[in-house]
């Protein structure tokens, strides 16, 4: 097994026992393990605990006292800057607030700021039931998934405050093998190139107004991410969307878009050099015929606007890649949703189909189903967050075999 260097911060919940053990195990297996708390979780352990188990000093004061080398001084710089693995367990929601928002607040929450692109980030929330489903709390959590933090839980069970409900930290055996997983991972999808098409477009009458569509380009955002985690160099053309819907990795280039005519040519233009493409923009399915160049003055009566269709981008550009680049495609139903997704399946000559129905538009979850000709049949994903279902996808691409 590779040597990794792993990070570990404890906030302060009464799980924060349990990382005694992970701490002990992730060291007994070879790796090189550090501690950092905060000031709450030294009200639960004594830092010299850690020391003990960790055979390093434990990372917990801002402004340490008579240091004498650079790492030393710079505490929430080192050894953060360079490490492989990031876990915050027990992830309370006070920490978790901290870093969703990007406060630098404490030591715990400034180092998570200096973690470099490449390190795997994980947190393990662990709070009262009550404090789980506040919505403050589960807007952070999906935040942090959002910008490829790895969740693992909480479970339900019984709590220490005595209730019961969801809330518990995960099993130790569960922490330990999904980082084992991730520090095992390969790179599925290095050197390949991941062509994402996302969010809405926008068709316009006039230079204020347009056709379009609510789509949020969440969904994009995961898949990006995902990808991007993955390995993978993602070209990624987007309508327009808030800039926190935007993915952020030095591996996701963006493409700005704002018409279905502007991200067909934009693809076409990124198609030569993709491995896959993933079509998750909502398109306009019309445009007007005729827009104009000044805002159209507002009148009394009724006018007629003539729309003329839009081009079918995933078609279009499947009927122009070459045979080995792996397309997958979204179809959104209100109705009828499988066999509607069937023929779009059939027409646009995809090699996998998403379904999903209007409850996904704006969230950041939804009911999924999945179609190919390998699996014949649709699977059902049932209720998924929308980061899930991008993992999903992207295992479905065969360089990830």
């Amino acid at each position: 097994m590779n040597s990794k260097k792993i990070l570990i911060g404890v906030s302060g919940g009464i799980a924060a026992y349990k990382a005694l053990d992970v701490v002990s195990t992730l060291r007994k297996q070879g790796h090189d393990v550090h501690v950092v708390m905060t000031e709450a979780a030294k009200q639960f352990i004594n830092p010299r605990t850690f020391t003990s188990v960790s055979g390093k000093a434990v990372l917990h004061e801002m402004w340490p006292m008579n240091s004498t080398t650079l790492e030393e001084g710079y505490p929430h710089l080192y050894p953060a800057t360079d490490v492989d693995l990031f876990l915050l367990m027990p992830a309370t929601a006070n920490t978790l607030a901290k870093i969703a928002g990007g406060f630098g607040s404490d030591l715990l929450s400034t180092c998570c700021l200096s973690l470099p692109t490449s390190c795997v980030k994980i947190f393990c929330p662990s709070m009262n039931v009550e404090m789980w489903q506040n919505p403050v709390v589960q807007k952070n959590s999906a935040a942090l998934e959002a910008s490829d933090w790895i969740r693992i839980g909480p479970e339900s069970g019984h709590l220490a405050c005595g209730m019961t409900g969801e809330g518990r930290l995960s099993s130790i055996e569960r922490i330990l093998e999904v980082v084992q997983q991730h520090v095992e991972a390969t790179k599925p999808l290095e050197g390949k190139t991941v062509l994402i098409l996302s969010g809405p477009t926008r068709e316009h009458l006039d230079p204020v107004r347009f056709i379009g569509n609510p789509s949020s380009g969440l969904m994009g955002q995961a898949l990006a991410h995902e990808a991007a985690q993955l390995g993978a160099n993602v070209e990624f053309v987007t309508g327009p969307v808030p800039d926190d819907h935007l993915p952020q990795n030095d591996q996701i280039h963006l493409h700005p878009v704002v018409g279905a005519l502007e991200m067909l040519e934009t693809s076409r233009k990124l198609l030569t050099q993709a491995h896959a493409v993933i079509y998750v923009a909502a398109v306009s399915d019309y445009r007007p015929q005729n827009p104009l160049d000044q805002k159209m003055p507002k009148q009394e009566h009724a006018f007629e606007l003539k729309l003329i269709p839009n081009p079918d981008i995933s078609a279009t550009l499947n009927q122009e890649k070459s045979n080995d680049v792996f397309s997958i495609g979204f179809a959104l139903q209100t109705d009828d949703g499988e066999n509607q997704a069937r023929k779009k399946y059939s027409a646009k000559h995809l090699d996998g189909i998403v379904l999903n129905y209007s409850d996904s538009m704006g969230s950041a979850s939804g009911h999924f189903s999945y179609l190919s000709s390998q699996a014949g049949e649709f699977e059902n994903w049932g209720a998924l967050s929308k980061v899930d279902v991008a993992r999903k996808i992207l295992a479905k691409l065969p360089h990830t075999h």
